[in-house]
């Protein structure tokens, strides 16, 4: 029987295929004017941070991620949600260890999941079709599909990444995300969420060098209210060909190396 994953890249590869050669919409220049009729608007290139801004966060009132769990914290957490911030030991934010982390990406090299991903410091990369957006992460390496003008599925199961299905508004792309499992982090400071994740995600390209993109987080188990976040990526020109895995022997060669010597007793 033939691996599913192997099949699904076989299929990725020859749609990347047949865009190079049809000149398709992933090669719509810059400046056209986007979400006219018979046009979408043009996501192409490699995204990532500002030269400078580093990872950051995408929360409106404390963008740097300094008041997580504090009083000037504007999240609306539920009860539990707010105790599950502050019982862990994240690499960033006010509680921010590499010492005994519960950071499942740094303990187990779990997937970080969406949107989580967009904090790591990579790029990233639309591959627009007019059946399915493919979003190429170089962190992992891995991609995600987007499936356009589709509604959810019923019941979908419980994934790393959940369900997305996608539509164009005008000049930015709407994403939309169910069927979430609640093993992932929101961001790197520790934020929680359930499997009842609804998560909206809103790209638009608000000059050449610039993408936008606006979240809407609805989760009633783990947040008593909707809540909105944002994060500015710059057109990044040092290419897309290194990839950025997760790997065990090497967090633990950063943490003998690194990490001990600075957080271990001096005698």
């Amino acid at each position: 029987m033939r691996h599913p994953f192997l099949h699904s890249a076989a299929a990725l590869l020859g749609t990347l295929a047949l865009c190079a050669a049809s000149g398709s919409q992933t090669t719509t220049p810059a400046n056209s004017k986007a979400g006219t009729p018979g046009n979408v608007p043009d996501l192409s290139g490699d995204w990532g941070n500002p030269v400078g801004a580093g990872g950051g966060g995408y929360v409106i009132g404390d963008p740097g991620d300094r008041k997580a769990g504090t009083a000037g914290d504007p999240t609306p957490y539920q009860p539990w949600a707010l105790a599950k911030l502050n019982s862990e030991r994240p690499e960033n934010g006010p509680h921010a260890t590499f010492e005994n982390t519960t950071d499942p990406r740094l303990k187990y090299c779990d997937p970080v999941g969406v949107p989580r991903i967009y904090l790591v410091p990579t790029q990233f990369r639309f591959v627009q079709t007019p059946d399915i957006v493919y979003i190429l992460y170089q962190y992992g390496p891995t991609w995600r599909p987007i499936a356009m003008n589709r509604a959810h599925r019923p019941d979908p199961d419980p994934t790393w990444w959940g369900e997305s299905v996608g539509k164009y508004e005008g000049d930015t792309l709407v994403i939309d995300t169910i069927g979430f499992n609640d093993k992932t982090w929101l961001d790197h400071v520790g934020r929680p969420h359930s499997e009842e994740l609804h998560l909206i995600e809103r790209f638009r390209r608000i000059n050449h060098d610039t993408l936008q993109m606006d979240l809407t987080f609805d989760d009633p188990k783990a947040y008593t209210k909707t809540w909105t976040g944002r994060k500015i990526f710059a057109l990044q020109h040092g290419g897309f060909d290194d990839a950025y895995a997760c790997s065990m022997s090497e967090y633990e060669h950063f943490r003998q190396s690194i990490v001990d010597p600075v957080t271990a007793p001096k005698k």
